[in-house]
This record gives C-alpha cells, structure tokens and sequence, in this order.
C-alpha cells in the first residue's frame, strides 16, 4: 500500500511563498497526529541555542495516554527542501543534522523518505530531483509506544539559519500542529532562546497576555516593537548573557514561532530605528561598512556605537545621553574600555573611521 503523508502522523514542518530574495532552509515543529483525541500533550520545553548560524533545537514533550493500553503510532517529521536563491545541490540536501528521538533512555530508529507534497506518495529521496522552483519534502519516519500515564519524548536536531534582504539571520518553529493533540492546546509550554552572549533579537509575540517573558541570565525584554510576521507584533529582547524564557498554560497556538537577527553587527538597523535614520536622528553602522560620507560628529557615533553595544557606560555626557536612547543599551558601569574585545571586522571598522577622522 502506498504511504502518503496524509495517512500517517507527522512531525510538521512547512515553508512560505518565497522569491528570490533570501534563502529559506528549514524549520521545525511539534508532534502532532491527525486524528488525536485521547493523548495529550501536556508539557512542552522547547530550547533553542543558537551558534555561527546554527539553531540546535532541544524538546521534552510529556504526553499523556489516558487509556489502560499501550497505544503504537507511526510518527513523522516533515522537513521542506530549501528554497529561494539557493542551488539544486542544496535543494536535494536534507538540512537537518542530527535528528534524535529518545524514549525511556532508547534512541527511536527512523527511516528518511521523501515526497513531492504533503499529500503525496513517499519515496526513497534518491528518486526525486528538487529545486528551487520544484520543491519538495524530507520525512523521517518512525514508530512511538505511548504507554498509559505519562510518557517522556525527547527530540533534538539541528539546521542553518534562514535569511533575507531584511534580516541577517532568522529560525522558525511550527507551534500550530500542538493543537492536534487531545483538547487542542499545550498544557504547559515553555519556550527558552539562546542566541549567545551581547545580542539583540526579535521573537515574534504570539502568546498572548498571559505569557510571562524574564531573562535568565543578564539582559532585557525591551519595550521595542516592531510588526514585521503578517502584522505579528515582535519584541526586541536584549541579552548580553543568558536566554529569554516564555513559559504559558493552556496554550492554543493559531500562529508559529520565529526569531531572528536584524543587523548582524549593528543593533540600530532597519525596521526597529527606520524612521530615526530616514530623517537623519541618527546613524547606523549597518554591517560595518562606511556607506557614506559622515561629518567627523557622525563618525565619532559610529566608532562609539561598537563599544556601546557592548556595554560600555560613556563619560561624556552626549554620548551618554545619545546611546540612553535605544532600548538595546545597557550601560555597565564596571566595564573598562580594556575588558572589551573586539571581533577582527569591528576592530577593522573602529581604525576606518580614526583614518577617515584625521
């Protein structure tokens, strides 16, 4: 009997309508049947890490099987192709690495397949040939034993950023298919993001009032927002070590995760302080090339934008009071000049702007 995606459970991952003007790869998702009514989905802590471009995503579902009987169900994960201005080479590679399942200790087996669409017949992948004009799916196919009570699944993967002309780097998470299991929601979810020390990221605001957002570590929720997801709200979240953390209950998820970075190396950049660039009130060092002829005044705000993004609290009153402006600055009045190190491209930048001073 041929298998299709439609008739088993999947592990959904979808992509949008795409042009070419980024690069789209992959994305993950909760576990989800089709046809779920008794197993629940109880307890869901989803943690992202976030390293050189790499998003290392870490689950613990708790599910609960309210029957006496153990129940065996085929599961999928479904991985979209990658798409936009990417080659056919890159088409046909399955952008997850490591895939694991574990279950009570065990590592779960698992069998790649592929398929045209959601609906269609699934096929060994050597059997296709994906483009970017042509795309197709990944799934990784394997069985669970829900046993009755509580069951622990653990799940980990990883794959590359996705990008675009507006942001540097971005990840997505389909959060929508947790409302396929019994009583449509999520328990209990928490949502960890790491992106790694001195960063500023967005994360797009789809759980609702009663959502608690804190820093574990140093950093911020910023009152900075900005609609950029199909008039989603996202909140700039300032970290310079640590993670944000969502926790929610009785969640119904109707829209999916994504996070990202703007501006790679300026944490002033396009849309969060557009309109205070367009008119001139104030400078963005972009990705850290002079894209203009500044006035020496611009000059010194551009070199000093690198040591403000680091912390770095200013003796001189305008630039104190400059920098007090944007909600990423976090002014630590026990850093020295001399504890900043920078990365080679911004030392490069600073010694452009001191030879353009002179």
């Amino acid at each position: 009997m041929k298998t299709t995606l439609s008739t088993i459970l999947i592990l959904f991952l979808t992509f949008s309508a795409f042009g070419n003007d980024g690069v789209y790869l992959t994305r993950g998702s909760v576990i989800y049947p089709t046809q779920e009514t008794r197993i629940s989905l109880d307890k869901e802590i989803l943690s992202f890490t976030v390293r050189d471009r790499v998003g290392y995503v870490d689950i613990q579902f708790q599910f609960n099987n309210p029957e006496s009987t153990d129940r065996k169900l085929l599961i999928g994960f479904q991985a979209p192709t990658a798409a936009g201005d990417v080659s056919d080479s890159l088409s046909n590679s399955n952008q997850i690495s490591n895939f694991t399942i574990i279950q009570d200790g065990q590592i779960l087996p698992y069998k790649l397949k592929a398929a045209e669409c959601e609906d269609c017949e699934l096929k060994d992948p050597k059997d296709f040939q994906f483009t970017q004009f042509d795309p197709g799916i990944f799934v990784f196919l394997f069985e669970i034993t829900f046993k009755p009570g509580l069951n622990q699944i653990n799940h980990s993967y990883n794959f590359p950023a996705s990008g675009n002309v507006s942001m540097d780097e971005f990840y997505n998470y389909i959060l929508t298919t947790g409302s396929k299991w019994a009583d449509g929601k999520i328990k209990d979810l928490t949502v960890n993001i790491d992106m790694g020390q001195n960063q500023y990221f967005y994360v797009n605001d789809i759980f609702g009032q009663t959502a608690n957002w804190s820093i574990i570590g140093t950093g911020k929720v910023t009152d900075e927002k900005f609609d950029y997801i199909d008039n989603d709200s996202c909140r700039m979240v300032r970290t310079l070590s640590g993670q944000v953390q969502i926790k929610v209950t009785d969640f119904k998820p109707t829209k999916n995760i994504e996070f990202g970075v703007v501006s790679r190396y300026s944490f002033t950049s396009y849309p969060v302080d557009y309109e205070k660039i367009r008119k001139g009130e104030i400078v963005s060092i972009g990705n850290l090339f002079l894209e203009a002829d500044y006035s020496k005044e611009e000059l010194r705000l551009l070199r000093n934008t690198i040591y403000a993004q680091y912390g770095y609290d200013f003796n001189s009153p305008d630039l104190k009071e400059y920098f007090s402006q944007f909600a990423w600055y976090m002014p630590n009045p026990n850093l020295t000049m001399e504890d900043i190190i920078l990365i080679e491209k911004e030392k490069e930048f600073v010694d452009k702007i001191l030879l353009s001073s002179d």
